[in-house]
């Protein structure tokens, strides 16, 4: 696929960071002390970086407008395929950009807006994110020419692999998730080059070895069994050349999306110098600082939820526990911009209990009672 035809969204504060042990490089796979990983930085032109990756960004280039975006936008047409790819995290109704949210009924809109306006022959959607498959569950439609596979269903996390403390690169502990379980399974996927691989038969791998979540189909099922990389093109598989790792260990060292950030400050301060007490005191601080903010987080939205149910009919569990389907995104919405507004941001942890939210949005049906009592909650 020629560069000029891939648009690419990295916050990309990852590479340069200080805590990095390979300035300017990113892995994906781990390797044994003395074998070099593949470095799936190099080369990589991204086209929208830091403040830019946005949900108005990322809309404005799937619908082809430049007049709204700030970089690159998409010129497909009718005899076009399109593919997408995108990981990050998420919660019912939505899907998380660094500083904002997109909705499903946003999403949904924008590629139904794509079939009008023949921007596509077909469309294929890999998704990764936590709660997934509420993007387009009851929402894609069927007849539209797009085929899209999630990471998870509606209501479950998805999951992080390639964690510590098998996280090495070339002997080298990066203390993080290397990877998403889902999508390291298709990618490595695709990088044995199959090229007589349909969609369907990668779906049902891909399937079959992520293991921690429910992998998701939707949308129009008839053309899968279009080839897999026509989609994506010639893949010249550097990653499975060159990286021989357990098969097992993908699913071994995965982690709760929801917890990589609490393995990654508990593999910081693990693996640090003991004789370095001052950076091991920082270290420890923000592991602390974690823990604490999740007990604050689960307490808070269970403050929350009692809050608003106590002028509400309904059973506070469902409240809490409850999985509704996100329909009422006007409430979702006014929800989350309140309890950004008097709470704080929402955190990769705390993204989780965006559900009970939408659960008082989905059992009230009254944004009112809903941002008034996240009001209260926080304010007090």
């Amino acid at each position: 696929v020629s560069a000029d035809n891939i648009i690419t969204f990295s916050y990309d504060d990852v590479a340069n960071s200080r805590q990095n042990p390979f300035p300017g490089k990113l892995f994906n796979k781990p390797t044994e002390e003395g074998t070099p990983g593949v470095d799936v930085y190099e080369g990589c032109k991204i086209d929208y970086s830091g403040r830019d990756v946005t949900p108005e960004n990322f809309l404005a280039a799937l619908k082809g407008d430049s007049s709204k975006a700030s970089g690159k936008v998409l010129k497909s047409g009718a005899e076009d395929r399109v593919f997408i790819n995108f990981a990050d995290h998420g919660a019912p109704g939505l899907i998380a950009f660094p500083h904002s949210e997109l909705h499903a009924d946003d999403l949904i809109d924008a590629l139904k807006y794509m079939n009008e306006n023949k921007m596509y022959n077909e469309l294929v959607f890999y998704l990764e994110a936590c709660e997934s498959g509420s993007m387009f569950e009851d929402k894609l439609p069927e007849d539209i020419k797009i085929y899209a596979t999630t990471a998870a269903n509606a209501h479950e996390s998805s999951w992080g692999t390639y964690c510590p403390p098998s996280s090495k690169v070339d002997g080298k502990n990066l203390n993080t998730c290397l990877g998403d379980l889902y999508s390291v399974n298709w990618m490595e996927d695709a990088d044995l080059a199959n090229t007589t691989e349909s969609l369907d038969d990668q779906f049902q791998k891909v399937k079959a070895e992520t293991s921690k979540s429910h992998v998701m189909e939707y949308g129009e099922l008839d053309f899968d069994s279009q080839k897999a990389d026509s989609f994506w093109g010639k893949v010249a598989a550097p990653a499975f050349r060159y990286s021989k790792v357990d098969p097992s260990i993908k699913s071994s060292s995965a982690v709760d999306s929801r917890d990589v950030g609490l393995t990654t400050f508990y593999s910081q301060y693990l693996t640090s110098d003991p004789r370095d007490l001052k950076n091991r005191r920082k270290l420890a601080e923000k592991l602390i600082a974690e823990i604490e903010f999740r007990q604050w987080s689960d307490e808070l939205f269970s403050k929350i939820a009692e809050k608003v149910m106590m002028s509400n009919n309904g059973m506070l569990s469902d409240a809490l526990y409850g999985h509704r389907k996100p329909v009422s995104f006007q409430c979702h919405k006014a929800a989350i911009k309140q309890y950004k507004s008097v709470c704080g941001e929402l955190t990769d942890y705390s993204l989780k209990h965006v559900r009970v939210l939408v659960n008082l949005c989905e059992i009230t049906k009254d944004t009112e009672s809903v941002t008034n009592g996240i009001k209260e909650v926080c304010q007090a």
